[in-house]
């Protein structure tokens, strides 16, 4: 098993200074959030670009683990042809990058003026295409278990993989927002979703004074004991990535600093890998980089 730093936790810095990070902080790879304001915007990108973020990573020791744009729209052809677009500049620049996977999002839900058997249906069709252009590339989509898509529990996720029923798509296991929603435990949720397994993204669960559910650093106190976790994802036989989803960008007021919170975030998880099941879970004092 080996972790990954989401550039979601970066704000401030370009690919390149991400990158750095990543390597000073003990990360195995990265997770680039792709788009015109994140650290690659795919489409902006040049051949000589994508060769020296390439050439850098690899001088630093850095692997990428998963390229994350935010394309999803399949409700109309225009759309779908825009999204598979997307899906294509995508897979192409994860095959330049050795990078084995691309996060999907699978459809929108709920969508105004749609019944949901009419998004599924549109979804499910357009990610069989994406599939195909997957392939082509030697790349995987991995489809996130997330608030607002069709696949935001466990069951839902099984669902629609069953219904798109491609080698090349499988699950980005985000248990935040599968805990959020509350249908299924842990277990179920492994259960349903371990022959999909390609992906899992990490981070904890608090909440507000008034109940509202937020997410927060993996290695804070919260309901999600990702040592435990992590325990069941090895008796899975998973040995794929877990990305520290650290969303400074989107909540920027509370998390610590980049290079204090997500060095203790990749030690607390280099640590719950590290450790033999049963033990105690290992709590970092955080330190700056």
């Amino acid at each position: 098993m080996k972790t990954a730093g989401h550039t979601m936790g970066m704000p401030g810095m370009d690919i390149f200074e991400s990158i750095n990070f990543c390597a000073r902080a003990g990360f195995d790879g990265i997770e680039v959030r792709c788009a015109e304001n994140g650290q690659m915007h795919l489409e902006a990108l040049s051949a000589d670009d994508i060769v020296r973020i390439r050439d850098h990573a690899a001088v630093e020791g850095v692997e990428f683990a998963c390229l994350t744009p935010y394309y999803r729209d399949f409700m109309s052809d225009e759309a779908t042809s825009a999204t598979l677009d997307g899906f294509r500049l995508a897979c192409g620049v994860a095959r330049e990058l050795s990078c084995p996977l691309v996060r999907a999002i699978a459809g929108q839900w709920p969508l105004k003026g749609f019944e949901r058997s009419e998004v599924f249906a549109r979804t499910v069709a357009g990610m069989k295409e994406a599939a195909i252009i997957a392939e082509d590339f030697g790349v995987k989509l991995a489809c996130e278990t997330h608030k607002g898509y069709l696949t935001w529990s466990a069951l839902e996720m099984a669902e629609f993989l069953g219904a798109v029923d491609s080698d090349e798509v499988g699950v980005l296991w985000d248990h935040y927002w599968v805990h959020v929603r509350g249908e299924d435990t842990l277990n179920q949720a492994l259960n349903l979703l371990s022959p999909w397994l390609l992906h899992v993204h990490a981070k904890n669960l608090q909440h507000d004074a008034d109940g509202s559910p937020h997410a927060a650093m993996v290695s804070a106190d919260g309901e999600l004991d990702w040592c435990l976790i992590i325990n069941h994802l090895k008796a899975i036989g998973y040995e794929g990535y877990i990305t520290d989803e650290y969303e400074k960008f989107w909540h920027p007021e509370r998390y610590p600093e980049t290079e204090v919170g997500m060095a203790a975030d990749a030690e607390f998880l280099r640590q719950c890998i590290l450790q033999e099941p049963g033990k105690p879970s290992f709590d970092p004092a955080p330190q700056p980089l």
